[in-house]
């Protein structure tokens, strides 16, 4: 079975209408920028007469004129006397607020709290509820420029591969703790607009890594168990055929974290194809998704092999739902996003993600090429979240070190069970693959591409480093983050 990142891929950019990325307009010709230039506006236009109340007030006779300015001037000493009052009383309310301000400590700037300020109103900002705001437990120091040599190399890529543009970001420390950040862009986020650090753009399978995050607190909370059939919490899945007999009931919870069910890709199937065909931008229910799976016969005796799939996490997606009650995607907000300030990371489902967002791109015959943007429901809990370079980068770094979860947890989940190069040569890079994480080379994370974005982000519990990249661009390769931190790795420890 072909994965969707092949040459003829599932969920694959041949479904977008492409449309040249220089020829958008950014906005409607004549009306933003009238709107900009104050039009409409009350201004004096030269030559026009100027009313004559001050002629008026200094006409008359001598007599009048002599009263009617020793009024103005007992009127004038009156208002500038409440006026320096005024002052005075703002004044001491401003020392009042910077004593109390100065009490409290300094007030993070908000790249490092992963606050991600926008003129857009869905975009989270300084004055974001309570709720949203970093745990003072996890604060990520500023900033730094990215060494020359790292940044280079990025650069060197984004022109190789004609991708629109990139974020590449890494972080040292130790755990869960971060004691350096640095930062390089490059290229576009959209026509005219550069990429930056509060850019969004698409996280796409790295949202397995946090459903599986949540599936694992649910284990730990002794609410779930690893090797629950999955029948249990979601009964559809059980009737699912393997030769003619229906095997779903065998399918465990462990077995889809590590993509070990046999379930059929649900972008693969016919049904899926055309539904998308016939409307590339309509949205989609994880059942919906799950029922064009489970319409098709096991490819594989559940447990058997590894074969990377969507359907998977769809499905933990409804386990979720059916032991705590409430959405998947409210489950992580509360035990993941919460907790570690991930304030740009969303799940928008039907509805188009909240901006700034990266326009998603494909390379083409006739070179860079801009893509409708899908709905993220078509992924559900398989690929659903668009968040910033600095919250995938903290991500990365809880990920990778189990920040959330028990040490007996984590350990399970490092725990290498497939060898996806030899099971499933199809699938995205991994040197192993555990419960809802990938290695490469040592380093435990992972990778998400399809229709027009491409992302990773992965953590060394050897050394403590984190990287993070994010690419607007489908790439002719779809491992293209892998290939780029391939060749930064070396780099890398130079940081540590």
């Amino acid at each position: 079975m072909r994965h969707r990142c092949q040459p003829r891929p599932r969920l694959c950019t041949a479904y977008a209408a492409p449309q040249r990325w220089h020829s958008r307009r950014p906005y409607p010709a004549g009306k933003k920028r009238d709107r900009l230039w104050g039009a409409g506006k009350a201004v004096h236009m030269p030559g026009r007469r100027r009313p004559g109340w001050f002629r008026h007030l200094l006409g008359g006779s001598a007599r009048a004129r002599r009263r009617r300015l020793i009024l103005v001037v007992i009127v004038a000493v009156l208002f500038s006397g409440a006026a320096v009052g005024a002052v005075a009383g703002q004044g001491t309310d401003r020392n009042r607020a910077a004593s109390a301000s100065r009490g409290k400590g300094p007030t993070p700037p908000p790249s490092a709290v992963g606050v991600t300020p926008s003129p857009a109103p869905a975009a989270p900002t300084a004055t974001a509820p309570p709720s949203q705001t970093p745990s003072p437990a996890n604060p990520q120091p500023a900033w730094q420029d990215m060494p020359a040599d790292i940044a280079a190399i990025a650069e060197d890529f984004l022109d190789e591969q004609g991708a629109a543009g990139l974020a590449v970001a890494v972080s040292t420390g130790s755990g869960g703790t971060a004691s350096a950040r640095y930062l390089t862009t490059a290229g576009q986020a959209a026509a005219g607009t550069a990429w930056t650090e509060d850019t969004r753009s698409a996280y796409r399978s790295i949202t397995k890594s946090f459903v599986g995050t949540v599936v694992l607190q649910l284990v730990g909370e002794g609410r779930l168990g690893l090797d629950d059939p999955v029948a249990r919490y979601v009964p559809d899945v059980a009737g699912v055929e393997l030769d003619g007999t229906a095997a779903g009931d065998r399918i465990t919870v462990r077995e889809a974290l590590e993509m070990r069910t046999g379930l059929a890709e649900f972008s693969g199937t016919q049904e899926f194809s055309d539904r998308l065909d016939a409307d590339y931008t309509r949205s989609f229910s994880d059942s919906e998704l799950l029922g064009y799976a489970f319409d098709e016969p096991l490819d594989f005796a559940p447990g058997s092999q590894y074969e990377y799939s969507n359907t998977n996490y769809v499905l933990l997606g409804e386990v979720v739902r059916a032991v705590t009650g409430t959405p998947w995607d409210q489950e992580v907000q509360a035990r993941v996003l919460a907790p570690l300030g991930l304030t740009s990371v969303a799940y928008s489902g039907a509805q188009d993600p909240a901006g700034p967002v990266a326009t998603p791109y494909q390379t083409g015959d006739s070179g860079l090429e801009s893509l409708a943007q899908v709905s993220p429901s078509l992924y559900g809990a398989s690929g659903g979240y668009f968040g910033n370079i600095a919250d995938l980068l903290t991500w990365g770094r809880a990920l990778g070190s189990g920040q959330l979860l028990p040490p007996g947890l984590q350990s399970q989940r490092l725990a290498a069970v497939s060898d996806p190069g030899a099971d499933n040569p199809g699938s995205p890079y991994y040197t192993a693959y555990g419960l809802a994480a990938g290695e490469i080379d040592g380093w435990w994370g992972h990778s998400g591409t399809g229709l027009g974005y491409e992302a990773l982000t992965l953590y060394n519990p050897a050394t403590g480093t984190t990287v993070a990249i994010l690419i607007n661009t489908q790439l002719p390769n779809p491992n293209g983050p892998a290939i780029l931190f391939d060749r930064l790795e070396g780099l890398l420890a130079d940081l540590g």
